[in-house]
């Protein structure tokens, strides 16, 4: 692993997170699901214990902040990662920090933002350019749509799969589904009770009969639901805005003043971290914001980012807040958290030095 770029790393997060090759399968697979089984090495322990090799930073890291500590943490780290898939190589080295436990979100993270862009600089790449998303900016478009639930959380799931969400949008566009007769509560109950028994299922096993009817229930309405065409255009207007971070609020507010929206908060966060990137000098000028930019992956909440570098492929990093991940992995209380990765090899091939 590269000294240089991790001592750089240490200056700025002075602890250092020591992550074993070998990792628990479970914290990956529960909190990353399927996409992550496609991408890590699995293998089974003699007592049937599922385990992998380490395929990324975040996840450990945060399971030893859970463990071991209870104060705002900085954490450096650095070493070879392996995930199968990757178009390149899949086993490469990685560098990065993860912010932990520090309530001011914005300030956090401005100064992950900061800290990437100066590490690529040191590496020699100075010529970036970083895509911004904000998943709470898109939270309140769909929101202020006032979808069915489970249809507002399969948009939000597929926020950062831009085919997945303009496919999603187009299909509850296309009119009404068939008509499905839809049973009052207690007869749907009594229905699967008997069903259940049937098929020699105790009703304690697994989903109550009641959770069961409930979710055909739900999923009768959502048969029966058409998203209208000016609401599909909210979305898809939203979806397409584009424009260097510091013209995004002019944009934004002209297009909610136009959609009947209120972004509140989430505008106003976005407008402070502007002005904390100009603080600290950074060249606002390499920063875009993409409304459709985001990371198909529950934990995420906040504000997203990767650079890449004109002309190269793959983005040589990335990072973004992730205040869900450590509730996921059983912190009884929220935990803020930001942190961004380098893959070092990809820094080497778009011309830079690790």
């Amino acid at each position: 692993m590269p000294d240089t770029l991790l001592a750089h790393l240490r200056s700025v997060a002075p602890v250092v997170a020591a992550i074993p090759y070998l990792q628990p399968a479970d914290p990956f697979l529960e909190t990353a699901g399927e996409d992550m089984r496609r991408r890590i090495y699995l293998t089974e322990t003699a007592n049937g214990e599922l385990r992998c090799i380490r395929p990324e930073f975040t996840i450990p890291i945060c399971l030893d902040y859970l463990k071991n500590h209870s104060q705002p943490r900085r954490i450096s780290y650095g070493g070879a990662v392996f995930q199968q898939g990757r178009k390149d190589n899949t086993e490469f080295n990685q560098a990065g920090l993860e912010d932990l436990g520090n309530t001011d979100s914005i300030a956090a993270d401005v100064a992950c933002m900061a800290d990437m862009l100066d590490a690529l600089a040191r590496c020699g790449l100075n010529n970036v350019v970083v895509t911004l998303g904000q998943q709470q900016v898109f939270q309140v478009v769909v929101a202020g749509l006032e979808l069915p639930p489970t249809l507002a959380q399969r948009l939000m799931r597929n926020f950062g799969a831009p085919q997945q969400l303009s496919a999603q949008i187009s299909a509850m566009e296309d009119g009404r589904g068939p008509e499905i007769a839809v049973e009052d509560e207690d007869t749907l109950i009594e229905r699967v009770e008997v069903m259940m028994k049937s098929a020699g299922l105790s009703p304690r096993a697994g989903r109550s009969p009641r959770d069961i009817a409930a979710r055909m229930r739900q999923k009768a309405q959502e048969a029966r639901f058409s998203l209208s065409a000016e609401r599909a255009d909210i979305l898809r207007r939203y979806l397409a805005i584009e424009a260097p971070l510091d013209e995004v609020s002019g944009q934004l507010e002209r297009f909610a003043k136009s959609s009947g929206l209120a972004f509140g908060p989430a505008l106003q966060n976005l407008e402070t971290s502007l002005q904390q990137l100009r603080a600290r000098d950074v060249e606002v000028d390499q920063l875009m914001f993409k409304a459709s930019f985001g990371r198909k992956l529950d934990y995420y909440t906040g504000l997203l980012f990767e650079a890449r570098v004109d002309g190269f492929e793959h983005a040589v990093a990335g990072g973004g807040r992730y205040d869900r991940l450590c509730t996921l992995l059983g912190s009884k209380v929220p935990v803020p958290a930001v942190g961004f990765s380098i893959s070092c090899d990809r820094v080497l091939e778009a011309g830079g030095s690790v």
